[in-house]
């Protein structure tokens, strides 16, 4: 293995050795930057990956957390808010089950762990303050976790009982929620939100919850006052109620003309009124006795009755009376009651709120279309109005299915409108030849960089290599003698030191033929081991040489002479 590497050693040496100044310099040059490129490449790749650790940290978290990271010698990153934290992930999830077990993020939420940690002296003001920053933070969690809320803030005020009942105020809440972006809560999640607030403090009615947002918008709608409250109420049922019609109407009649070529609107009266009724019916033919009473009373008796002359004298006392006569009395009463059984009826009626009171109905539908061949065999599309007996068929069928009754007072409008079609033709030319520009345009964007590092490989780097690896030895075989004459005038004017060593020394008597042939000889061999590779494939381009060429050389040999064959 070391004498393989001497060999190799020696042979880069060897080229070296052969090489310029100039192309020393260039492959320096070269090899500097292909290890500047290859330790790039390992400095990239041996880069640290990052996995967030925690996000949407407040700044007192966001410090007690890197704290912790910076005990424990972990390397993080921080984005540019400080509110996101990231670790490599072989410490990702050991680092969120410390922070998890030390309790943070703790400073934006504080739940009921906050009597964990009580003393004797704690006074009961510190337990109540205690008690509503518990039930905020427990609150607050809840909200974060219902969809699209990214944080949430919760104040309750809550007074204190009273001893007398009428002095008693109600708690209130409010609440702000900081959503995802492009996030749009519904009304009933806000109602939703605003429920489980209510429904989380003793005495607190889901009216007086406040919810806005980040932005300062309030998103529950009139919960100080009730009655508007139910007027909003209202205004949705009759909203979803009327749109439930129209859908049902657009969703027959498009069976039978088409998806779009119907719309139907629907004004609905409600009745929000809420009667409690009572009604009794008495029966008089059915009557019966319950119970009789009778009461009988006689008396007879004789009573003095006056008598005498009216005056002084019968009046004056100490006069004797006058004589008196006797008065007899015979009376008799009899008293009778009658109790009847009269049966009768109670009905008690309570309305339900949102009762129709009544519909008017707009229908539009859209032509009949018609296609037609044409003299030419286009096909053409024409639109014909409905017959009346069709619309009046389109009619019965909107009556039954909304439940019009023309005695409450319903009315049913039906119409034949041509619609007006929107051309999207222009429009779709327009995105077509903006995606065939866009096609052009990478075409050639493409081929322009493809071209261009073809042509920095043909123009740059292979005449590059070529420049850095080409063989010496035709350079040296410039300043050689070519010719015997030149040869014999090398020797005797001994112009180049030290070449007596390179050419062989003539003897006086030679055949010059034969010297010239073992020179030309030493040459090829010398050629042909200072680059084989070029030498076989001199030597391919003869063995395939095309025929055609030997066939005109033997027609030339026939028809013109020695002189034409050896120039061929």
């Amino acid at each position: 293995m070391s004498e393989y590497l001497r060999r190799v050693i020696g042979q880069v040496s060897e080229i070296l050795r052969t090489l310029s100044p100039t192309k020393k310099m260039a492959m320096g040059f070269t090899a500097i930057l292909i290890t500047v490129g290859i330790g790039m490449l390992f400095y990239w790749a041996g880069q640290k990956t990052y996995s967030p650790l925690v996000t949407n940290l407040n700044p007192e978290d966001s410090a007690a957390i890197l704290k912790i990271l910076r005990d424990e010698n972990i390397p993080f990153r921080v984005d540019a808010g400080g509110k996101n934290i990231s670790v490599s992930p072989e410490d990702l999830d050991h680092m969120r089950l410390k922070i998890a077990t030390m309790g943070f993020p703790q400073s934006s939420v504080v739940g009921y762990e906050v009597f964990d940690k009580q003393t004797l002296a704690t006074t009961s003001f510190v337990q109540k303050i205690n008690q509503k920053r518990a039930l905020e933070g427990e609150l607050m969690r809840t909200i974060n976790t219902i969809n699209g809320v990214k944080r949430s803030r919760v104040h309750l005020a809550v007074p204190q009982k009273s001893t007398f009942v009428e002095d008693q105020k109600k708690a209130t809440a409010s609440v702000v929620l900081d959503l995802e972006p492009g996030f749009l809560m519904t009304e009933k999640q806000v109602y939703g939100i605003g429920t489980l607030v209510a429904r989380a403090v003793e005495g607190m009615d889901a009216s007086e919850v406040v919810i806005v947002d980040s932005n300062g918008k309030t998103l529950s709608k009139n919960s100080s006052d009730p009655l508007a409250q139910a007027s909003a109420t209202q205004l949705d049922f009759r909203t979803r109620m009327e749109q439930d019609m129209e859908k049902r109407v657009e969703a027959m009649l498009s069976r039978i003309l088409g998806e779009g070529h119907v719309v139907a609107r629907v004004s609905a009266d409600l009745d929000f009124n809420q009667v409690n009724e009572t009604q009794t019916i008495y029966d008089a033919d059915g009557t019966a006795i319950r119970s009789v009473q009778k009461d009988m009373k006689s008396m007879e008796g004789n009573r003095p009755a006056p008598a005498g002359l009216a005056g002084q004298q019968s009046n004056t006392p100490g006069q004797p009376p006058a004589a008196n006569g006797l008065k007899t009395t015979d009376t008799k009463t009899s008293n009778e009651i009658t109790n009847y059984e009269v049966p009768q009826t109670v009905r008690r009626t309570t309305r339900q709120t949102g009762s129709v009171k009544k519909l008017s109905v707009a229908v539009l539908v859209d032509g009949k279309i018609t296609k037609t061949a044409s003299a030419d065999g286009k096909i053409e599309s024409k639109v014909e109005a409905w017959s009346p007996e069709k619309l009046k068929e389109f009619e019965d069928i909107v009556v039954g299915a909304l439940g019009i009754d023309r005695k409450r007072g319903d009315v049913i409008e039906i119409k034949n409108m041509e619609f007006k079609q929107e051309d999207f033709l222009e429009a779709e030319m327009v995105l077509k030849e903006k995606e065939r520009k866009s096609y052009i345009q990478n075409i050639i964007l493409y081929s322009v960089i493809g071209l261009t590092i073809i042509l920095f490989f043909l123009m740059v780097v292979r005449p590059f290599i070529k420049w850095v690896t080409e063989n010496t030895t035709d350079s040296v075989d410039t300043f050689l003698p070519q010719t015997l004459e030149e040869l014999e005038r090398l020797q005797k004017n001994a112009t180049l030191p030290g070449l007596e060593d390179a050419i062989p020394v003539l003897p006086d008597k030679v055949d010059p033929e034969k010297v010239e042939g073992e020179m030309i000889k030493e040459k090829i061999i010398t050629l042909v081991d200072s680059n084989p590779h070029k030498a076989a494939l001199i030597l391919k381009d003869w063995l395939h040489e095309p025929a055609k060429k030997t066939d005109a050389g033997v027609t030339g040999d026939d028809g013109g002479g020695p002189g034409k064959n050896k120039s061929a």
